[in-house]
């Protein structure tokens, strides 16, 4: 349930952070770098729970 709560989450980020690329906020960049370091750790998260047998 985190894990989809999660990814909802990054999604409604991502949608709010192309808005802000079209605007020229100067705070794209960082909020960019901060959804990638979410996404690669939700990866992790599936890979680990996928190796220990839990499906999500």
């Amino acid at each position: 349930m985190s894990i989809l709560l999660d990814e909802c989450v990054i999604a409604a980020l991502s949608d709010a952070t192309a808005m802000m690329r079209e605007g020229g906020d100067p705070a794209v960049s960082e909020l960019e770098s901060t959804i990638r370091t979410q996404r690669v750790g939700i990866l992790k998260q599936r890979t680990l729970l996928g190796a220990a047998g839990i499906d999500v």
